[in-house]
């Protein structure tokens, strides 16, 4: 089949053909329809996570996806051959990817059946961005009718927190750089949308002692944490510390985006709902899949990239 990979450890990613994955117990094998890129796919591709996950070559790239059940492993319910499904790729070690054609992924914790309302594009952008924006969500806690700043509010992971901070009674505070992203910002329920470039001046001018939680998803984490007053709460899935001279006065936590069974039923249900939208900005082909992922390193988009890989 042909996948993104990472052929050996230090090699670039390439297009290659490797081997179709056979799914172990309690496992499905799926045929790929779309995968979105994300910034774990990014650090994969760099070495980064060499540190952290077992990495066995080729290693295929790619974290969450859509497409249709094609196998069955050893044990599996709740799921047969033929479901549309959405999926994170969320195993000890990293090997099979969601930019191939077929991918492998565990059923209890990263598949559950795809919203009917989304396409594709769409569905494959949830999975794994949706279960980071639930993750932050619970570790805010209760924030209804509390003051809250989202930085980086732009993204996958921004779009859909946005959405569910907003719904949760949180006063939201989100932050992009274009007059587009801030009007898309406002209609999916932001009170108040800033532009990042002057982001200390326009936060102070709606909330003076500062907000009472902060969600650092791009740039300086300890700017960020600056706005927020005494003993509130930062959060961020991508600064692994938090130093300097806030330090003592808020409470920071740093997290990692894990999928549940649960999780994933929610963010479906969720959508079916319409209580919650997935904004994809732009879709690019397998054989793009590098130009993916230095457009999405390059932060100049609204919403999820996307690779189609098949019909």
């Amino acid at each position: 089949m042909k996948a993104y990979v990472v052929p050996s450890a230090g090699e670039a990613p390439a297009i290659l053909d490797v081997d179709i994955p056979e799914p172990e117990p309690g496992e499905v094998r799926v045929r790929v329809s779309a995968a979105s890129v994300n910034g774990f796919d990014l650090a994969v591709a760099a070495g980064y996570m060499a540190g952290y996950f077992e990495h066995r070559y080729p290693l295929v790239l790619g974290r969450e996806f859509a497409g249709v059940v094609d196998a069955l492993g050893e044990g599996v319910e709740g799921v047969v051959i033929g479901d549309r499904v959405i999926g994170v790729v969320s195993k000890p070690h990293l090997q099979e990817g969601a930019f191939a054609e077929y991918t492998t992924a565990i059923v209890e914790s990263g598949v559950a059946l795809a919203p009917d309302s989304l396409s594709d594009a769409a569905a494959a952008s949830l999975a794994h961005t949706g279960s980071t924006a639930l993750v932050i969500l619970d570790t805010l806690g209760d924030i209804a009718g509390k003051t809250l700043l989202i930085v980086g509010a732009t993204g996958g992971v921004g779009t859909l927190l946005v959405q569910l901070t907003a719904a949760a009674g949180a006063t939201v505070i989100a932050t992009g750089r274009t007059d587009e992203g801030r009007a898309l910002l406002r209609e999916l329920g932001a009170a108040h949308a800033v532009d990042y470039a002057d982001l200390e001046e326009e936060v102070r001018a709606i909330a003076p002692e500062g907000v009472d939680a902060a969600v650092h998803l791009i740039g300086d984490v300890g700017q960020v944490g600056s706005l927020v007053r005494d003993g509130g709460r930062l959060v961020s899935p991508v600064a692994y510390a938090f130093e300097g001279p806030d330090a003592e006065r808020i409470r920071f936590a740093t997290i990692a985006g894990y999928s549940t069974g649960d999780g994933l039923r929610k963010l479906a249900d969720l959508v079916d709902q319409g209580a919650l939208r997935v904004i994809v900005d732009r879709e690019k082909s397998l054989d793009d899949t590098e130009a993916a992922f230095a457009e999405y390193a390059a932060d100049h988009k609204i919403g999820n990239i996307v690779v189609i890989v098949g019909g």
